[in-house]
């Protein structure tokens, strides 16, 4: 088997003897992976003449110096596919876990991860985007099978996914995972609730849907490599839709071929753009995971054609959106461990990359005893691909303060609390902070990768300095799971009983602490009557 690499490059020297006359190409900074993709779309092979400054190659994949080299395709070459059967091993995964077999921590963590999902979206349903969404998906003709939720309202299994996954994604206080590379639930729970609630599903069986489908997307996900996102792709986009499919095909018992199938329709679908970040645009793409998640798998039930290598094939996904794709690196990173062991859940309304500069901050302000009036300055050590990312300068409306370093550090050095309240447009206009926020530089560090917490550093009016880095990746240990139900618990209250009442808040609470497998989804997700 070849390197697996969707490009390969070498230094002249090495490949120059019996290479055929290619063209050569030019790589300059901006997009460079742009001209060299588009060239490599049409030849096995291409001269590259490299003329980047250090920190524009840090775009590229691998290594690379100024100078000449030579790139290839290995799928060209082969005029076919270099990692034959990845989507087959991918789906027979996918097809292969099942509730009885799943070890009581998954269990515990799919309730956590349920618990999340419903405050975050009944929440949301109150915001801007989500009464947008509900106008949509309940418009007359819908048929009305699945819930709304946070609403009295039901409409199509798709449209309910629509809906529910624009919420859940509205405040930007879902769950992530760097395994799913985004934000996994937003898609796969509202693609898996709403079509469990049309079939009639049990709990037990939505929750395989859900562990099973976030396998599939991890896979796909971490052999994709960083490339995708890199290059504007928004994983929760992409790669949630391949998520939904495989929860979706679980629950329509699709076989191996059906899941492979549908991951190949998910893969002619799978889109979303980080440009609309600090938008509602954002929580389309989760949206549209779910809904183009699940439509993957309704097609491939009534036998809709696909090929069965949708992500490794030639011209499937590999090749138009990765540079970097490795089919063993998934194995690598997670071996035989489950890709919902990965999630990790937010205590902050805001993009997960501006967390470590609030935990940093707030931790030196707590040890130190610190007051605004003690702070001179702030230095945010960043990853530098996160400029483009949350580093919004000046935000002028909330959704733009959930991208903006500058907009999270001030809340954290006012001390004030960092849920939906402090990301509104009053805030990021309330002098106050945006004083605080003239104290705050972000520097970006090309060497820092982009999971890499943020080093905080604090310089003090005496002229003392403080420092702090802290990752906020880290999921829950098995040990800590009591006490992270207690967190989410407190969490999804402060949600959801401001739009439904403390009692239907509380009904919820109850029905997901002991979660009986047997229970219809729609019962476990209704909304109580009091609310």
């Amino acid at each position: 088997m070849r390197p697996a690499k969707l490009f390969e490059y070498d230094t002249i020297p090495e490949r120059e003897p019996g290479r055929p006359s290619v063209d050569e190409i030019v790589l300059v900074p901006g997009n460079p992976l742009r001209n060299l993709h588009a060239a490599l779309a049409t030849r096995a092979t291409v001269r590259v003449n490299v003329c980047m400054s250090a920190s524009a190659l840090n775009t590229m994949p691998g290594s690379l110096d100024p100078g000449v080299h030579w790139w290839s395709n290995p799928l060209m070459e082969t005029g076919g596919s270099v990692v034959e059967g990845f989507t087959t091993r991918v789906a027979t995964e996918v097809f292969a876990l099942h509730f009885d077999d799943l070890p009581e921590q998954a269990l515990t963590r799919a309730r956590h991860v349920l618990l999340d999902w419903l405050g975050a979206a009944i929440a949301g349903s109150v915001e801007p985007a989500g009464l947008i969404a509900q106008e949509i998906a309940s418009e007359p003709g819908s048929r009305p099978v699945a819930s709304i939720v946070g609403t009295r309202l039901r409409a199509a299994p798709r449209d309910a996914a629509l809906a529910n996954a624009i919420a859940a994604h509205a405040l930007d206080f879902d769950d992530s995972s760097l395994w799913a590379d985004g934000h996994p639930s937003a898609a796969i729970v509202s693609a898996a609730v709403a079509l469990g609630e049309a079939l009639q599903s049990s709990t037990g069986r939505v929750i395989e849907a859900i562990v099973a489908g976030l396998q599939g997307q991890a896979r796909v996900a971490l052999a994709a490599g960083p490339s995708p996102y890199e290059n504007g792709f928004h994983g929760t986009g992409i790669y949630g839709t391949f998520g939904a499919a495989g929860a979706c095909s679980r629950l329509l018992d699709l076989d191996v071929d059906g899941i492979e199938r549908a991951f190949t329709l998910a893969a002619t679908q799978a889109a979303g753009l980080k440009r609309p970040f600090g938008t509602m645009g954002k929580h389309l793409n989760a949206a549209k995971a779910a809904t183009n998640g699940m439509l993957s798998a309704q097609l491939a039930a009534k036998g809709f054609t696909a090929p069965s290598d949708g992500v490794e094939g030639r011209q499937g996904f590999a090749w138009t959106h990765s540079t970097t794709f490795d089919p063993e690196h998934s194995q690598t990173v997670m071996g035989e461990r489950l890709a919902i062991e990965s999630v990790v859940f937010k205590r902050h309304a805001c993009c997960h990359g501006t967390h470590s500069t609030i935990d940093g901050i707030s931790r030196l302000r707590d040890q130190h005893g610190l007051s605004e009036d003690d702070v001179a300055n702030v230095e945010l050590f960043v990853p530098e691909k996160v400029l483009d990312i949350c580093c919004i300068s000046d935000p002028a409306t909330g959704l733009e303060g959930k991208f903006s370093m500058r907009h999270a550090a001030s809340i954290a050095l006012a001390g004030l609390a960092t849920g939906p309240e402090a990301f509104t447009d009053d805030s990021v206009r309330d002098p106050r902070l945006v004083a605080l926020r003239q104290r705050v530089t972000v520097r970006p560090e090309g060497d820092r990768a982009m999971t890499a917490p943020t080093r905080v550093l604090i310089s003090l009016t005496s002229g003392d300095h403080l420092e702090a880095e802290i990752d906020v990746w880290e999921p829950t240990h098995d040990n800590e799971l009591d006490a992270e139900w207690d967190a989410l618990e407190r969490k999804f209250i402060s949600l959801a009983s401001p739009v439904i009442g403390m009692s239907s808040a509380n009904e919820y609470v109850a029905r997901l602490a002991q979660v009986e497998p047997s229970r219809p989804i729609g019962q476990l997700c209704e909304l109580p009557a009091g609310g």
